[in-house]
């Protein structure tokens, strides 16, 4: 009840939206930006994944037994990070994406190098939270910019499709390597994949990821 009076209290009204010809889909999908938005989705997922679904082994690899102290990290630091997001998603969303792929890109690196040294896994799992956290809020904001507020919708059911298949296919190719390579090639393989975000990203300045908020 205290919620929903806060709600009430401090959340502004908005008109509700106008009946209009329902968007084709194909038409949306390929609205400039939104293609550039739905790869970033499907590259961070697929990374992330390939990591973050056996982080357990990976800690193991890495003479780190806590598992536990490593995904309480890991879930505080997003908590962090969805507050930066917060703050910074409508003043300045470019670069709060940008510094989170680039630091989720430079961890990576990170654990499949020193994992093993000391502090340095949990450090950087802290880190790699930190980044993640706010992620995916900053790329739905920037769907919903290109979009369009009446094609959000259908442009939104697009990511929730691949967000769903990004870790589909992360923890499909992480347990391959788990099982090939093993836990230390895990890394190395969500590399590339998030980087590829973060050059999607900083490729797509104009039509996707502008550093202030703007309306279609």
């Amino acid at each position: 009840m205290g919620l929903v009076g806060w709600t009430h209290a401090r959340v502004p009204g908005s008109p509700g939206e106008a009946p209009h010809v329902r968007v084709p889909l194909a038409r949306v999908a390929l609205l400039p930006g939104v293609p550039a938005v739905l790869s970033v989705t499907l590259f961070l997922l697929v990374g992330h994944q390939v990591m973050y679904t056996y982080v357990a082994p990976f800690a193991a690899h890495a003479g780190f037994g806590r598992t536990g102290l490593v995904l309480l990290l890991f879930g505080a630091a997003t908590v962090v990070g969805i507050w930066i997001t917060g703050v910074l998603v409508d003043r300045r969303p470019r670069a709060a994406l940008l510094g989170a792929l680039g630091l989720c890109t430079a961890v990576m690196p990170t654990l499949g190098l020193a994992a093993g040294a000391p502090g340095v896994l949990p450090v950087s799992v802290a880190l790699w939270g930190l980044a993640f956290g706010g992620a995916p809020t900053l790329i739905q904001t920037a769907l919903v910019d290109v979009s369009g507020p009446e094609r959000a919708d259908v442009a939104t059911s697009f990511q929730t499709t691949v967000y769903n298949a990004g870790i589909a296919v992360g923890s499909l190719t992480g347990g391959l390597v788990l099982s090939g390579p093993g836990a230390g090639a895990l890394p190395w393989t969500a590399l590339p994949l998030v980087a590829m975000a973060l050059t999607v990203v900083a490729l797509n300045r104009r039509n996707a990821f502008p550093s202030g908020r703007h309306s279609s």
